[in-house]
């Protein structure tokens, strides 16, 4: 009896603990994006079948936005992907014209794409001014606390912080007066190969973009906030790029 009792303890937590295995190359610090949403989230590459160096955010059918210091080495973009190398779930389409914000100091950048992106709704962009403390979604392939990229995209909530709190936190490095800190409660936060992807707020299901990752001070530091360019101060940059469909939306 005693040893049938001790085989089935056994045999139960063999099984629990198979069932808790979670595969190695996930990062199980940082939650995973959902599979096929926000499919308006792109990766940007130097070549179709390498890693996505950058983010970036689909805002027209052949118009991806992204930071200005990213489109140097972007040769390629593939959109609604959910894995950090290849393209067999996504879009992919070539870069024909990369464009940097008139004003050098501002990393913002557009990428002309040689083809429209017909099976993936541009993100809606809006260029209203974001206060502090409202609750705010950074998602990209960036690194993670365990020190590598995750090979899918993952998905943060955080906060935005003050301009006054932002540069406090940052000093002596400087802070553009078109950028904001952000961050959450987690040790996580959005780090190298994030930059130029998507800060969105999101109301009933419907994402909108006002802003994009361009800097950190020390990704997994709780006192350090990731640093965003405001959409709302490239405005006149921005709007041009825009499908005029989606013009009456935006605020």
């Amino acid at each position: 009896m005693q040893l049938a009792f001790l085989l089935a303890l056994t045999v139960a937590v063999a099984t629990l603990a198979q069932d808790q295995i979670v595969p190695s190359q996930v990062d199980v610090g940082v939650p995973v994006a959902q599979f096929g949403k926000h499919r308006y989230v792109a990766g940007l590459k130097e070549s179709p079948n390498g890693p996505s160096e950058c983010g970036g955010s689909l805002i027209a059918p052949n118009v991806v936005l992204t930071a200005a210091h990213c489109l140097r080495l972007t040769n390629a973009v593939v959109v609604g992907t959910h894995n950090l190398t290849g393209f067999a779930d996504g879009e992919l389409a070539n870069v024909t014209q990369k464009i940097r914000h008139p004003d050098g100091l501002i990393d913002v950048g557009i990428l002309i794409l040689d083809r429209n992106i017909t099976t993936i709704q541009p993100v809606k962009v809006s260029f209203e001014f974001l206060p502090e403390d409202v609750p705010a979604w950074v998602r990209g392939w960036g690194t993670t606390s365990s020190g590598s990229k995750s090979p899918v995209l993952k998905e943060l909530n955080v906060v935005t912080w003050d301009w006054k709190r932002t540069l406090s936190a940052v000093l002596p490095k400087l802070l553009l007066d078109t950028e904001f800190g952000a961050r959450g409660e987690s040790l996580e936060n959005a780090c190298n190969g994030d930059s130029g992807g998507p800060l969105t707020i999101e109301e009933n299901g419907t994402a909108r973009l006002v802003g994009l990752f361009v800097a950190h001070v020390g990704c997994f530091r709780l006192s350090k906030p990731g640093l965003y360019e405001r959409l709302s101060t490239s405005r006149d940059f921005i709007e041009p790029y825009l499908p005029k469909y989606c013009k009456p939306n935006l605020r």
